[in-house]
């Protein structure tokens, strides 16, 4: 809790004149807020991007790299553009401080200044930096939610289209290998038929969470529909698909599914295809040549895996 309290009470103060970086120090200090301080244009310009203060405290009349440049820098860089910066300067001239406002400063306070009224102004940037951060955490976490499936916790159908579309792009355009492994529960109904719709909730649970623990970093397993699973594997030949599709296969009916007082015995069948070794013309031709292997796999007598021949002709 105090780092997170440190974190929004940090204020960075830019200015070349040590004097004033003391005075500024000294106040906001007795106000419980840290402080650190830059002397030049550049030292800010990487003080912030380091340790991303809830307000910078900005002087416009510097040497080498004026205020005005220094908060246009700082407006450029995503990694700063929403820090508030409150320009500080001795000139009162109207352009000027529209000037500084245009350039994306969020206030302008002028010399000298009078320490309540700048007191103030930072605590208002500060509470507006902290709700401005509030609400962009929620929209993460809303638009993070709108990916996921609400039972497995895996990526939702949409979000693997997107993906899955994404990747082929790439992997066609960089020469890259691709694979896409599709999974289907074996004699699901048969599950749901004997032991309920909660007992096939928790095989589903619980193959999906064998999928997320089986998979790289950079790998997008999602729940396809059903009982249906997805996985999309950048960067890996079909020959090592395979592999991780049969080590799944092999996790998933070694280990019985445990509901209430009863134990579930669970199999899988997988159809696994790729680029370059199945020259689809589209991720949706590559969704196909899986699919066909996944049918293979379950005519032929399910719990195994199915590789999509050259041209998946099955």
């Amino acid at each position: 809790m105090e780092e997170n309290e440190e974190k929004i009470n940090t204020v960075l103060v830019i200015d070349d004149n040590e004097v004033i970086r003391r005075l500024a120090k000294t106040m906001l200090t007795k106000r419980n807020y840290v402080v650190e301080t830059a002397r030049s244009g550049p030292e800010g310009i990487e003080t912030a991007q380091r340790i991303q203060p809830k307000v910078i405290l900005l002087d416009v009349m510097m040497p080498d790299m004026d205020g005005y440049e220094v908060c246009k820098q700082l407006k450029q860089d995503p990694a700063t553009a929403d820090i508030p910066v409150i320009m500080v300067t001795s000139k009162t001239e109207t352009l000027d401080k529209i000037k500084g406002l245009e350039i994306g400063a969020a206030d302008y306070v002028i010399k000298p200044f009078d320490h309540g009224e700048l007191l103030a102004r930072i605590a208002t940037q500060v509470k507006l930096k902290n709700l401005y951060d509030e609400l962009q955490q929620k929209n993460k976490m809303l638009e993070e939610l709108s990916k996921k499936d609400g039972l497995t916790d895996l990526y939702n159908r949409r979000y693997f289209q997107e993906r899955i579309a994404e990747e082929f792009s790439r992997a066609r355009r960089y020469d890259f290998p691709l694979s896409f492994i599709m999974l289907d529960v074996d004699h699901f109904k048969r599950i749901n038929d004997t032991y309920g719709h909660q007992a096939g909730d928790t095989v589903l649970k619980t193959v999906g969470s064998m999928l997320a623990q089986s998979v790289r970093d950079v790998d997008i397993a999602a729940r396809y529909g059903g009982e249906e699973f997805s996985l999309i594997l950048p960067h890996t030949k079909l020959e090592n698909a395979a592999i991780v599709a049969e080590r799944l296969r092999t996790k998933v009916s070694e280990k019985p599914v445990r509901f209430q007082e009863q134990s579930i015995s669970i199999t899988i069948s997988l159809g696994v295809a790729g680029i370059p070794d199945n020259k689809p013309a589209s991720h949706s031709e590559l969704i196909r040549f899986a699919d066909e292997a996944l049918y293979a796999a379950k005519q032929s007598g399910r719990n195994r895996t199915v590789i999509c021949p050259e041209g998946c002709q099955i």
